[in-house]
C-alpha cells in the first residue's frame, strides 16, 4: 500500500512544508511507502521542486510536485467572496480551495492524508492508512474539536437546519479521505453549498473552505484526538491551556492566526518543530 500525503501552498510556506515532510518520514517505520503529493501555483513548480531536491538529497520516499489552477467556478467564486484583495493573497485563496480538487489533480490517488504545512507529524501515518475502513456511505475522515457549529455561519438563523445536522465540527487542517468515493453526488453537494453561500452575499459560510467541507461531510469519520492536536498559533495563553502531553499527540497543528514556529521558536512545542527543521538543514 502506498501512503499518499497531500499538500497545498504557495512559496511562502515551502519552509514549513519541508519541515513537515521530514517530521512525517522520520516517525514512520516505512517511509518507502509514503508519496508526497505536493499542488503549487503554475508558476511555482520549479522552485519547489528545487527546494525539495536540495534537502532530500536520497529519500526513501517518493514526492511529486503539480501546478493547481483552480476552474473557473472556483475563480470566479472566490473572487466574489473575498475581493479586493492583493495579488499574492489571491493565490493563497486559490491554494487553500486545492484540497477540494485533489482527485483531479491527482488522478491515480485513492486514500489521501491532506496536512496543511504548519504541522509536525509524530505518530507513524501507516496507523490511519491501515485501521480507518471508508465506505461508499462514509468516505471522510477528520478530528472533532471544540469550535461551536454557530461561529461557522456567518448568519446561524439561517443555517439552523446546517446546525442542527452537525455532530460535531472539525479543524480542516488534518483531512483523511479515499477519493474514490468522491462522485457525482459529492460533486453536487459541493456546488450546492457554494451557490448558497452566493444566494447569502458569500457570507453565509464564515470560515470559508473550513466551513465549506464541515457542512458537506457532516457523517464524517472521528479519527481520535490525537491526529490532529491543534490551536497552538493562537495566543499563548490559549496555546498553554490546550498543551497535551506528547504521548497523547500524533499531530501537532499550529493552527491560529497569531504565532508560527518558523516565525517564533518560543512558541508551545516550537522545540518539536526546531527538532525537524534542522534536520533539513532549514535552521
Amino acid at each position: 500500500m502506498t501512503y499518499d500525503i497531500a499538500f497545498a501552498l504557495n512559496k511562502g510556506i515551502v519552509v514549513a512544508l519541508l519541515t513537515a515532510m521530514n517530521s512525517v518520514a522520520s516517525n514512520t517505520a516505512t517511509p518507502e511507502k509514503l508519496r508526497f503529493n505536493i499542488t503549487v501555483p503554475p508558476d511555482e513548480v520549479a522552485f519547489f521542486e528545487e527546494k525539495i531536491t536540495a534537502v532530500f538529497l536520497q529519500p526513501t520516499f517518493t514526492w511529486r510536485v503539480y501546478p493547481f489552477t483552480p476552474p473557473q467556478f472556483m475563480a470566479d467564486y472566490i473572487h466574489a467572496k473575498y475581493e479586493p484583495m492583493t495579488p499574492t493573497r489571491r493565490v493563497s485563496r486559490y491554494m487553500q480551495y486545492a484540497r477540494m480538487f485533489l482527485k483531479d489533480i491527482f488522478p491515480d490517488v485513492s486514500k489521501v492524508l491532506y496536512l496543511d504545512a504548519d504541522v509536525v507529524v509524530i505518530g507513524d501515518v501507516a496507523t490511519l492508512f491501515e485501521t480507518v475502513q471508508f465506505s461508499p456511505e462514509r468516505y471522510f475522515a477528520a478530528v472533532p474539536h471544540f469550535y461551536p457549529a454557530i461561529f461557522q455561519f456567518g448568519n446561524p438563523f439561517k443555517a439552523i437546519q446546517e446546525m442542527l445536522a452537525f455532530k460535531q465540527s472539525f479543524n480542516s487542517g488534518v483531512l483523511f479521505t479515499n477519493y474514490t468515493y468522491w462522485n457525482e453526488e459529492t460533486d453536487r453537494i459541493f456546488h450546492d453549498y457554494l451557490d448558497w453561500d452566493a444566494s447569502c452575499k458569500y457570507g453565509m459560510l464564515n470560515r470559508g473552505d473550513e466551513t465549506l467541507l464541515n457542512v458537506m461531510f457532516k457523517d464524517y469519520i472521528q479519527l481520535d484526538r490525537s491526529w490532529n492536536r491543534c490551536g497552538y498559533g493562537n495566543m499563548q495563553f490559549v496555546a498553554k491551556v490546550l498543551k497535551k502531553p506528547l504521548d497523547q499527540i500524533n499531530v501537532i497543528h499550529w493552527s491560529g492566526g497569531h504565532h508560527k514556529p518558523w516565525k517564533n521558536p518560543a512558541i508551545v512545542y516550537g522545540d518539536i518543530w526546531q527538532k525537524y527543521a534542522p534536520a533539513v538543514g532549514l535552521v
